[in-house]
């Protein structure tokens, strides 16, 4: 039988059970050592905050405090070192253009067709010469007729009298560069000078394409010729608007001569390419399709139509050159 002042063991842990006296004891419950004895610990100094000794390092909070901006900017960075997901986010972006090229030719062929454009710039080198020469010297030429297929008409690389808007649009460019080399040489260049020659020739352009399809409208002129052609058939005389203002660089009395001669075969190139759409010779247009409407009044109107655009174009080379030749 075992004395019962000795320690009894904790059956779960195997530890001597304290007596009494040891309970008694306050000092066993201080938290540093006793009085009179010496603490290494109480004389070291203090680390600062966030410091570990052990390792020689700061230490770097996880969240919170000054420590997370430096870590949101630093996951951007390791997002796009990733390959997967820098892959992911390339066809993400490439996706979302493509959606946006969509939506944006649903809208434009809602007024415009993209297709329909497409035919009037579909050109080559050859086409290009060749135009430019039936330009500036169409009397030599013989057969003004247009090709079309049975379900639309032949592009204009293969059918030289087809209209076009590729030459238009460069032969405008070069309207507006040769202007401003013309008032550069005349001491008169100025970059106002040469955005008000921009602008009046756009809106000089609208005008002349609105009064004919109002004329279209107030003669009751039924035609197959769309806004583009007629953009087109009105905007070849840039072509020798370019020659007549390059001809007052070599001699200034050569501006009226050549933009005689140039205002003529504009003229003759209109008219001979407008008589096959809008006056043909035959019983059947230039489509194929039988029209009984070419004789007499109908016939009046139509000759009366030709002679206004042909006219119109003398009077709209010279006046949108008079200010920029040299004099």
């Amino acid at each position: 039988m075992q004395d019962q002042g000795a320690p009894m063991p904790y059956p779960q842990y195997g530890y001597p059970q304290p007596n009494a006296q040891s309970h008694q004891d306050p000092s066993m419950y201080m938290a540093g050592p006793p009085a009179g004895m010496y603490n290494p610990a109480a004389q070291a100094p203090m680390s600062p905050p966030g410091y570990y000794p052990q390792q020689g390092m700061p230490f770097m909070p996880m969240g919170g405090g000054g420590g997370g901006g430096e870590q949101s900017n630093f996951m951007p960075a390791q997002f796009l070192q990733n390959p997967v997901m820098a892959n992911m986010a390339m066809q993400y972006g490439q996706s979302l253009v493509g959606q946006g090229k969509e939506a944006l030719d649903r809208e434009l062929n809602k007024y415009v067709s993209t297709s329909r454009i497409k035919y009037y710039f579909s050109v080559d080198t050859a086409y290009v010469a060749k135009k430019l020469a039936l330009l500036l010297f169409p009397f030599t030429h013989r057969d003004w007729s247009v090709k079309y297929n049975p379900d639309e008409p032949v592009q204009p690389r293969y059918e030289l009298n087809a209209p076009d808007l590729y030459i238009p649009a460069m032969a405008f460019v070069t309207y507006l560069l040769i202007g401003g080399v013309s008032l550069g040489i005349q001491e008169r260049f100025s970059p106002e000078g040469l955005g008000i020659q921009a602008s009046t020739a756009l809106v000089w352009a609208i005008i002349e394409v609105l009064a004919i399809w109002v004329t279209l409208y107030i003669m009751n002129i039924q035609t197959k010729l769309t806004s583009f052609d007629i953009l087109a058939f009105s905007s070849y005389k840039y072509v020798g608007m370019i020659v007549a203002v390059i001809a007052s660089f070599i001699m200034p009395s050569a501006y009226h001569l050549a933009l005689i001669y140039v205002s003529a075969a504009t003229m003759f190139f209109l008219i001979r390419s407008l008589k096959v759409q809008i006056l043909p010779e035959s019983s059947h247009d230039s489509y194929g399709e039988q029209n009984t409407s070419f004789t007499g009044e109908g016939s009046k109107r139509r000759t009366y139509l030709l002679l206004f655009m042909g006219g119109l174009q003398p009077l709209m080379m010279w006046w949108l050159t008079r200010q920029i030749a040299r004099p």
